[in-house]
């Protein structure tokens, strides 16, 4: 809140308010269909109030008003930004007062509906506008509520007249309209609140809570985290993008787009692109397009189109802006990426790249399909993230009929991270063959995330560790991470891991084992940064477990892991009964009976503190009964994440019970979780709970449940699709179709 007000007070430090300098609204109209016969009704007039930052959520509010309007009555729709003549110092929003110059806008006749631009329809807006208003001069849910309002322009015109609304602040202008009497009450179903949305009686949802907008206009002043609506907005803006739906277009451009006077100069074909983007000069096709000005020139609305535009000419497309450090044309990072990717959504083929230059600072944005090449995996010596980034590496290989590579990250490759990091030393390590890498685990996941890769190569990062998401990359971790949420951080249940290979060697050496009637498995796990597992504990677990299969005259073998400790398993294999099997972990064992305990076994018990072995079990078809180990003492540390992880997620609330913005000591505490500063701890209990809730796994106990097999639950199947989609990856058997292009809307 702070930053927003210093914004106010300072337009020159906030790209997204640029100077106020519109007499009019723009107007956008949405006429009659086709085929439809006109309406003899009054147009719906809606005023939106919005600004710079706000567009994607300016389009996905129009598309829910084209979604469910009456197709034979004409919609005026008003963008209210950036008009001149008012005191903006101060406001939260780029748009606060524009709201109360509605009745002269309209003349002081007729009536008009005023929206914020974070809001969508739910219903036709006509039913809102046609209602009845029993005399009042404005409608809102409460008289100190004006982000909703249908309004009577003629009996408004006393109170919000012109010279009023741009000079008074909202609360001075609002004690106006109440001291008047001109307020009546409005069906708060025609503005339910985040939490107040309820599916199939909201007419219409305010998206109030601004840390948690789903189209996160501001990353710089929020760290965003999940909306209680989802994914109602997501779901429309598909809608948008599947419809090709721009509000202004080539057919239909703004009213600024004459004046702009663009000129687009382009390369190799010398001259100009200013045919190509108008209504009837459609898009001639070239391999490779070069722009080297003249974007920064294209007004804020017509920029969706423009950028599509572009990437319908070519299947590459190099973009450079240099913009002034003040005025209109400046916009910021933020803008950029949100509006390319945006344009990429809807023209989907195209890779691109643009470089903004803003005075000193430089920034490369880059998009679209990653180009050919394999698919690269990164390992070290963690048998768990390996596991995981092979299975996601091959995965993709397969799905996009890629190569799949295999490089090790030597412990040397850290200290060149850090250098990387730092500005020096760029030229170690480099993959310049890649076109994906796929890393798990925090050493190969900071090395894929900083390495010379071929230009546009993608970036798939899995692990608790993994950082932040990476710029045309994507992040699989796991929802009990307790991490905030991003467009490019795929939650999942569990690590995407599928059942380990049976080696012959294996089944071989295990033959007395897998011969008897009833087999039992317990997968031994150890000492963590959160857990251990002391000798006494280990001969405990085992002499329970033991104990069980005794009962149900099954042979048990225990399968100890890399954590294990020598001590443990020592204490462990002295409780084991003569017939029983116990298999000591050691580095590439040929004889290594993990995946035949998985295939074979009854039942299986596994350790609770380690996500890949039940994950293993659970991709396998088996379900796994669940032993906790005990949790180490918690050190200074991890109190302090757990902490900061805490503070960042509590919701504060205001006076009418809606979720205050995040700021001060909040943003803080979000901003060091979401920078990988400090770690949330693991929810393995959470996990554990919701595995069970789910049928996918049981607590081991005395009266444990009779060992059952289930079909495997590939998660990785379900998770793949979205990473494809997230990178822009073509699967092999869609290549050669047509990806069709974006309608002008």
């Amino acid at each position: 809140m702070i930053q927003r007000i210093a914004r106010g007070l300072l337009p020159v430090l906030d790209p997204d308010r640029p100077p106020p300098v519109r007499h009019a609204p723009l107007r956008v109209l949405l006429g009659v269909r086709d085929g439809h016969r006109p309406s003899p009704k009054p147009p719906v007039r809606v005023f939106i109030g919005t600004e710079r930052a706000q567009f994607r959520a300016e389009r996905v509010m129009l598309w829910s008003i084209e979604k469910h309007r009456d197709p034979s009555r004409l919609y005026e729709i008003h963008l209210l930004h950036d008009l001149a003549g008012f005191r903006r110092r101060f406001w939260l929003t780029g748009f606060t007062n524009y709201r109360f110059a509605i009745p002269s806008l309209c003349g002081y006749r007729g009536r008009a509906i005023y929206n914020d631009v974070d809001q969508v329809y739910l219903t036709d807006p006509a039913e809102l506008f046609d209602a009845d208003m029993d005399g009042a001069g404005f409608l809102s849910i409460s008289d100190r509520d004006t982000s909703v309002m249908l309004l009577d322009c003629e009996r408004l015109a006393e109170a919000w007249h012109g010279d009023a609304a741009r000079r008074l602040n909202r609360h001075q202008l609002e004690a106006r309209a109440r001291s008047a009497g001109l307020w009546g009450a409005l069906d708060p179903g025609w503005n339910a609140r985040d939490r107040e949305y309820r599916p199939g009686q909201s007419k219409l949802v305010h998206f109030t809570t601004l840390h948690t907008q789903p189209w996160r206009p501001f990353p710089g002043q929020f760290v965003y985290y999940d909306n209680p609506t989802d994914p109602l907005w997501s779901k429309l803006e598909a809608e948008a993008d599947a419809a090709g739906f721009l509000p202004v277009s080539a057919r239909r451009p703004s009213a600024d787009w004459a004046a702009a006077r663009v000129r687009i100069d382009a390369q190799p074909d010398g001259g100009t692109l200013l045919a190509r983007l108008e209504p009837d000069a459609p898009p001639a096709r070239v391999s490779r397009l070069e722009i080297d000005a003249g974007l920064e020139l294209v007004p804020d609305a017509d920029m969706p189109w423009v950028l599509a535009r572009l990437y319908e000419c070519a299947d590459a497309v190099e973009l450079a802006v240099h913009e002034p450090l003040r005025g209109g044309t400046r916009r910021g990072d933020s803008w950029w990426a949100a509006q390319l990717a945006q344009a990429s959504s809807l023209v989907p083929h195209a890779r691109w790249r643009l470089q903004r230059r803003c005075g000193l600072h430089r920034r490369i944005f880059e998009g679209g399909p990653p180009p050919a090449g394999p698919v690269v995996v990164l390992t070290h010596d963690k048998p768990g993230h390996d596991q995981q980034a092979r299975t996601v590496g091959a995965a993709i290989a397969s799905a996009t009929g890629r190569e799949c590579i295999e490089r090790e990250v030597p412990w040397g490759d850290v200290g060149w991270v850090l250098r990387r990091t730092f500005g020096h030393d760029r030229r170690a390590f480099a993959l310049p063959e890649a076109a994906v890498i796929v890393a798990g685990g925090w050493r190969p996941t900071r090395v894929a995330a900083r390495v010379p890769a071929a230009d546009g190569a993608a970036r798939v990062l899995l692990g608790r560790k993994a950082g932040r998401p990476p710029d045309g990359g994507v992040v699989v971790q796991c929802a009990h991470f307790g991490l905030p949420p991003h467009p490019r951080r795929l939650r999942t249940r569990l690590p995407l891991n599928r059942p380990p290979t049976v080696a012959t060697t294996a089944r071989d050496a295990w033959t007395g084992w897998c011969a008897a009637p009833r087999r039992y498995a317990l997968l031994l796990g150890g000492n963590t940064r959160a857990h251990v597992l002391p000798a006494g504990d280990a001969a405990a677990i085992v002499r329970r477990v033991q104990a069980w299969a005794r009962d149900h005259n099954a042979r048990l073998l225990v399968v100890s892991s890399r954590r294990t400790p020598s001590v443990a398993l020592d204490a462990a294999a002295a409780e084991l009964d003569d017939d029983a099997a116990l298999w000591r972990w050691s580095r590439d064992a040929a004889d290594n009976p993990y995946p035949l305990a998985l295939t074979e076994a009854t039942a299986v018990v596994v350790t609770g503190e380690s996500e890949s072995m039940l994950a293993d079990a659970v991709a396998a078809g088996v379900v796994p009964l669940i032993v906790p180990l005990p949790e180490r003492a918690v050190g200074p540390w991890a109190r302090l994440s757990a902490a900061v992880a805490a503070r960042a997620r509590r919701p504060v609330y205001n006076r009418r019970g809606s979720i205050r913005p995040q700021q001060g000591l909040a943003y803080l505490c979000a901003r060091a979780v979401e920078r990988g500063l400090v770690l949330p701890p693991r929810e393995l209990a959470a996990l554990h709970a919701r595995l069970c809730a789910d049928g996918l796994a049981a607590m081991f106990d005395a009266q444990s449940p009779s060992p059952r097999r289930a079909t495997p639950v590939a998660e990785l199947d379900d998770m793949l699709p979205a990473v494809l989609d997230t990178l822009q990856l073509t699967p092999a058997a869609a290549r050669g179709r047509n990806t069709g292009e974006a309608a002008d809307g």
